[in-house]
């Protein structure tokens, strides 16, 4: 019998413009609870576009983003913004606040959506940086530690929350291949310890195969979804000459 999975977020009939421009057209998929969907494809193709729509930042011409099993566009805006509540974001860099410490970094969210008393919210923070092995860096600012250091303190922002979804926009964009790997082993810890559902845009071949349980490969010139499957049925697999160009090419 096959095995049915839960549902995270559904995707059906999406279309993203710009303007007259269009980006995406429809786009179908599932993202699988507790599991980690690759967002991949060729520079142009539409990645962080589709993830600025999944996460409430950009709307879609047409179709449906459902987060589990709301429609996240079709919503007024306070039950849009409690369905966004679910989610955890890092984007490119980190996006740290530069002027505030590690912990205090963490702590805002919970200041803001929160009525934790401030002994809750720095217990709460340091947990979570406990999580990501940032345990004793607390109260270094982003500039003092190094770029894997501020991406996994940007995760641990992400889940401040407790979201049970996480989008990940390149996490590994920058990092040399040993930090690559540890931010990969992160992911999967967290996902396997805790069942966070992750969507990650990445174009990181190791990444790729090592984090990506799901994937969908988004194409520039039908500005369609072409392919989705495992990374790696989908190199042993897949016919299409463009998901064959991006899987096997080297680095």
């Amino acid at each position: 019998m096959e095995k049915l999975f839960e549902k995270a977020i559904s995707v059906s009939d999406l279309c993203l413009t710009y303007g007259n421009f269009k980006v995406l057209d429809q786009v179908s998929f599932d993202v699988i609870k507790g599991a980690c969907t690759i967002i991949m494809g060729g520079s142009g193709c539409g990645k962080s576009t589709l993830l600025k729509s999944l996460i409430g930042l950009l709307k879609p011409k047409a179709g449906h983003v459902l987060i589990e099993e709301s429609d996240l566009w079709h919503a007024s805006n306070s039950a849009r913004q409690k369905l966004l509540r679910k989610c955890g974001v890092l984007f490119q860099g980190g996006a740290l606040w530069s002027s505030l410490n590690i912990l205090e970094n963490l702590s805002l969210p919970l200041q803001t959506h929160t009525s934790l008393s401030e002994k809750e919210i720095k217990e709460l923070a340091c947990y979570k940086l406990s999580l990501v092995g940032l345990t004793g860096f607390e109260e270094f600012y982003p500039s003092e530690i190094s770029g894997g250091m501020r991406k996994r303190a940007g995760i641990a922002r992400a889940m401040i929350l407790d979201p049970s979804i996480i989008f990940l926009d390149e996490p590994s964009a920058g990092l040399d291949p040993v930090n690559s790997r540890r931010l990969d082993d992160l992911i999967n810890e967290l996902k396997q310890s805790l069942g966070v559902t992750f969507v990650v845009v990445t174009h990181e071949l190791a990444s790729i195969f090592e984090i990506g349980d799901h994937s969908i490969f988004l194409d520039s010139s039908s500005k369609s979804l072409i392919a989705k499957g495992s990374p790696k049925d989908l190199l042993k697999n897949c016919e299409i000459n463009e998901v064959q160009s991006f899987l096997q090419r080297k680095g």
